[in-house]
């Protein structure tokens, strides 16, 4: 039997040095940008929402079928091609020469990648029902770690080796993650049977996909409308940044001390709301936290100065990412056992897609109108978020009272 709590521990690990090998070069690709000769402020906003989307359409695509192959062959060769392509495209990215051949690795990497939802899908399918709430929120913690501890580290090294070596850095990282799976994680997985019976008719099938996703469809609605959100502003920070900058400290430097406070934040978030997710109040706790996140969004339309953009940052992210803790729990419990892996991939699937929506919307609207504005509707729909939370969790009759 598979010790759920040595592969929890082992795959946090692993989910932490994804998370570092995504989150050490990644966020300072607008001023790797501008080394490979992107030029003026609006076509920089332009190119840096293109990279956003970049992966989020070809991951979307991508998602539900590796999750159907997940609920087929196993969660574990998942998350281990998962973390394996993403060293492969990381230093790819990192000998790239043009912006054209940096895109074509973004879109490999939405193509290829995924380490998130694979090693949650692997998680939840091995952790008892009475604590996956638990699980889920430390998992979040795996990748908000990350978040936290790569952007300042690898702003330090771009700022003083410059960004190829971040990609190098970043691609190393992937690979000691591919490796910890590897070798520690287990999982007792048995495949599904064949049908030896005549396989249904089209209709008959899709009517029985409707079926399976329906209990937890109006969740995974949610999580593509936060992602969106989220991501109309993310990769929109460093240009921000570079405009409201300190002159005494390396632009890269600045960008990284931003994002590691932000993460900071959603790690905390991860463990406060994992825990309460398991006490069951998801209406109350989600909608809070959704409205909270969406006035300290808005809130960020009025950052002058790094002082003031990093405690609106934190804020914001903390609550934005309770509610993404809150409804990744949610989405484990309304699904069956057997189909999380197609639940996790629909959802890896259009938070892909919502990422790719918003950051192109953002990186347009920011060109056109500046950055307020992308604050201020990334609140607005935050706010709908916590308007129809409530909707979205009621409903569930299992056990746990969600």
């Amino acid at each position: 039997m598979v010790d759920w709590k040595r592969n929890l521990t082992f795959l946090w690990i692993a989910q932490f040095l994804s998370l570092i090998g995504f989150s050490f070069a990644l966020p300072f690709v607008p001023f790797y940008f501008q080394e490979l000769g992107v030029s003026g402020r609006g076509a920089l906003r332009v190119w840096t929402g293109l990279f956003a989307a970049g992966s989020g359409i070809p991951l979307a695509i991508a998602a539900p079928i590796w999750g159907a192959l997940a609920d087929r062959y196993g969660r574990r060769p998942m998350s281990l091609r998962a973390s394996l392509a993403g060293a492969v495209v990381l230093a790819g990215m990192g000998l790239a020469r043009t912006p054209g051949m940096l895109m074509v690795f973004r879109v490999l990497q939405g193509v290829f990648t995924g380490t998130i939802t694979a090693n949650l899908t692997l998680v939840v399918s091995n952790t008892p029902e009475k604590r996956i709430g638990l699980a889920v929120g430390i998992m979040n913690s795996a990748v908000f770690a990350g978040d936290t501890l790569a952007p300042l580290l690898g702003g330090l090294c771009a700022d003083r080796f410059g960004y190829r070596l971040s990609f190098t850095i970043s691609a190393l990282s992937l690979l000691a993650s591919f490796l910890v799976t590897l070798l520690f994680v287990r999982e007792e997985f048995q495949r599904p049977p064949r049908q030896a019976s005549k396989p249904a008719h089209l209709p008959l099938r899709l009517a029985g996909l409707r079926t399976a996703v329906a209990p937890f469809l109006p969740v995974v609605g949610l999580i593509a409308l936060g992602g969106f959100a989220r991501y109309l502003a993310t990769p929109q920070y460093p240009l921000l940044v570079q405009e409201i900058a300190l002159p005494s400290l390396g632009l890269a430097t600045q960008t990284g001390l931003v994002n590691a406070a932000a993460g900071l934040s959603v790690v905390l978030a991860g463990i406060v709301f994992g825990r309460l997710a398991d006490r069951g109040g998801f209406s109350r706790l989600g909608r809070v936290s959704a409205l909270a996140a969406g006035a300290f969004t808005a809130a960020l339309a009025a950052a002058r100065s790094i002082a003031l953009l990093i405690p609106l940052r934190m804020s914001a992210d903390f609550f934005s990412g309770g509610a993404d803790s809150l409804l990744n729990v949610l989405l484990a419990r309304r699904a069956d056992p057997g189909r999380r892996g197609l639940a996790f991939g629909l959802a890896g699937s259009v938070r892909s897609a919502a990422w790719a929506l918003g950051g192109l919307v953002g990186g347009l609207l920011s060109a056109v109108a500046g950055f307020w504005a992308v604050f201020l509707l990334g609140g607005a729909i935050f706010g709908a978020v916590g308007q129809v939370f409530s909707r979205a969790s009621s409903g569930n009759s299992n056990s746990n009272g969600v």
